[in-house]
């Protein structure tokens, strides 16, 4: 059973997990570097969920404690530690800010669509997965908006769209056992897939979404020139790989990274902040960023909201440059306003996706292409797979 987004329909895989339940606590410090340059352990982050909170600051436009009191805004997210770092640095802030109650709810898009068919109420506020609000608006599942000035200061390669704005970045990249490394780490997917040149098992998710990206940048395949993504190249070329993956290909975002720490595997492909809390735990683990793959999640409104004004507050609060970086410093997700790394000392904005000097080095996936062929892709994905390893 895979469940990268909860409530989906069963195909999709785990990218959810990385969001929700797992690994250790994850603390910000020196991040990982691409091409040659080595990752070493980050130092102790300012905060980690539930530990000394990060204090968010004055917020511009939201200084009466009144604004919002005696009513109750119900907002949701995937759970576990960024939840955790949600509530810290946004949650509660924004409750002792307007004086707000907070109820917490767990994203389910079954339950919302039930709802939203009921003409019943589900939540005011959703974190939700990037592709499942690219047509949710057409669905009628969520509620348009615009936020105007707050939308302006977003980075233009994360833009708000008319029915959600980006809560926050990630990105899947590769990493390596440092004791599997002679002369270098792969600079490029190319290398990683010279298993020659780069001996040792390998282990990637089990999902097409950033498999097919990585496989055909590994076949030569230009960033610019990846969409449409040719399935049946992408199958082959994870065919030419697939005797070093064997048993590794992984569901849960925790799985790469104890794999990597067990020497079960000596590269992955992993989610950074993942990578990060493994090195905190003393894991001789790096990663790249280069050609890695950028997401967002997205806040929406879902339709049938029982608290309209106060939601759109709530999202003009979160993506305000205070609580941006404060949710940065507390769990190490990209900011998705610029401004925000200058309240980030640049330490720690090295372990940030979005950071200036580690934006340009990513690619973003084609959401649209994406929403529109993702079935395809899964069922060829599986077909092959399913042939392949008797998986």
């Amino acid at each position: 059973m895979t469940d990268r987004w909860p409530g989906s329909w069963s195909g999709r895989s785990s990218r959810r997990r990385v969001l929700g339940a797992g690994a250790a606590a994850l603390v910000v410090g020196l991040a990982a570097c691409g091409g040659d340059e080595t990752v070493r352990p980050p130092d102790p982050a300012p905060a980690t969920p539930g530990g000394t909170p990060v204090v968010v600051g004055p917020v511009p436009g939201f200084d009466d404690p009144q604004r919002w009191a005696g009513r109750t805004l119900r907002v949701g997210a995937w759970g576990g530690e960024v939840q955790a770092g949600l509530r810290t640095a946004v949650w509660d802030p924004f409750a002792a800010a307007t004086g707000c109650a907070i109820e917490e709810a767990t994203t389910d898009y079954s339950q919302l669509d039930a709802a939203v068919r009921a003409a019943t109420f589900f939540a005011d506020v959703l974190v939700v997965d990037e592709i499942w609000a690219h047509t949710a608006l057409d669905r009628r599942q969520i509620t348009p908006f615009d936020l105007g000035a707050a939308a302006a200061d977003l980075l233009p390669t994360l833009p708000a769209a008319a029915g959600s704005v980006p809560a926050y970045a990630y990105a899947l990249v590769g990493a390596y056992r440092r004791d599997a490394i002679t002369a270098g780490p792969p600079a490029s997917w190319s290398d990683w897939w010279d298993a020659d040149r780069f001996p040792g098992r390998r282990a990637m998710a089990r999902d097409p979404y950033g498999t097919f990206e990585f496989a055909l940048l590994s076949d030569g395949v230009a960033a610019d020139a990846l969409y449409p993504l040719d399935g049946e190249r992408a199958i082959a070329r994870l065919a030419a790989i697939s005797g070093q993956i064997v048993d590794q290909w992984w569901d849960s975002g925790a799985q790469p990274v104890g794999w990597l720490g067990s020497s079960r595997v000596d590269f992955a492909t992993a989610w950074h902040y993942r990578v990060v809390a493994g090195q905190q735990d003393g894991l001789a683990i790096d990663f790249a960023w280069d050609h890695g793959l950028l997401h967002t999640d997205r806040w929406v409104v879902p339709a049938g909201v029982a608290e309209p004004e106060m939601a759109f507050d709530f999202l003009r609060y979160a993506l305000s440059t205070p609580v941006q970086a404060a949710l940065a410093l507390t769990v190490p997700l990209g900011p998705v306003v610029g401004a925000a790394f200058e309240r980030i000392d640049a330490r720690t904005a090295t372990a940030l996706p979005t950071a200036p000097g580690t934006l340009g080095r990513l690619l973003r996936p084609d959401v649209a292409w994406w929403a529109a062929h993702e079935g395809e892709a899964v069922q060829r994905f599986n077909s092959w797979l399913l042939g392949a390893v008797g998986a």
